[in-house]
């Protein structure tokens, strides 16, 4: 099925996507690994996370430009994901042994922060309300998406009949029914979500430059 072209002002959104993914690649190249740099555990799980950001916008453009509301929402909530957990290294007593626990494996809803609370992703995203304060709402929107759940009911009702009692159902991958600013708002919470998780890789891509007694009198022991 031909699919009607987006907007201008979600199309706009849609590019700036586009860059900031390939803004996210300059700073993994330029910020935190450059040529010749050491590596460390958390270097891993930057590229992990880099590497999902970079599929997963991809992906997430051509469901935008194709009305798929639906795995759009659903690969936000994913996006959103990469961007928490990826932050959750910051919570931790020692952020290359969870980075290292990760890569053999083990789940991050699983460890646990410096104080004792697991690190579900419930709890990442209290961690981060008061910065982001709709991060809230709309992950547990988005969570009805990944998990089949009554939000997919909603939109596979095309239209409701209120003097017949009728309802219409439409079996297709397209979401012509959604209006331009429930797309611009699926677009401002992907480019929220990247902003959190850049902020992150910039961060340990400046961590990595401090000497020893920098990162000592950080941590409050000068």
């Amino acid at each position: 099925m031909a699919h009607p072209p987006q907007s201008e002002a979600v199309e706009a959104l849609l590019l700036q996507v586009e860059a900031d993914a390939e803004r996210m690649r300059e700073v993994m190249t330029e910020v935190v690994v450059p040529a010749g740099s050491p590596m460390f555990p958390l270097d891993f799980l930057a590229f992990a996370a880099a590497k999902r950001h970079a599929s997963t916008t991809s992906a997430f453009g051509a469901m935008v430009r194709s009305w798929n509301m639906v795995i759009a929402r659903a690969l936000l909530r994913m996006h959103i994901d990469t961007s928490l957990r990826f932050s959750a290294a910051w919570h931790v007593a020692d952020p290359h042994a969870f980075a290292t626990s990760v890569l053999k494996g083990e789940r991050i809803d699983k460890l646990k922060t410096r104080t004792g609370t697991r690190l579900t992703d419930s709890h990442l995203v209290q961690l981060h309300r008061d910065e982001h304060p709709w991060l809230p709402a709309v992950y547990k929107h988005l969570s009805g998406y990944v998990h089949f759940s009554g939000a997919h009911i909603a939109d596979a009702i095309e239209g409701l009949g209120d003097a017949d009692r009728t309802v219409q159902f439409l079996v297709s991958d397209q979401d012509l029914k959604f209006p331009e600013f429930s797309w611009v708002e699926v677009l401002d919470c992907f480019r929220e979500a990247t902003s959190i998780l850049g902020t992150f890789l910039q961060g340990w891509g400046a961590t990595k430059k401090l000497s020893d007694a920098q990162l000592e009198a950080l941590r409050g022991g000068a």
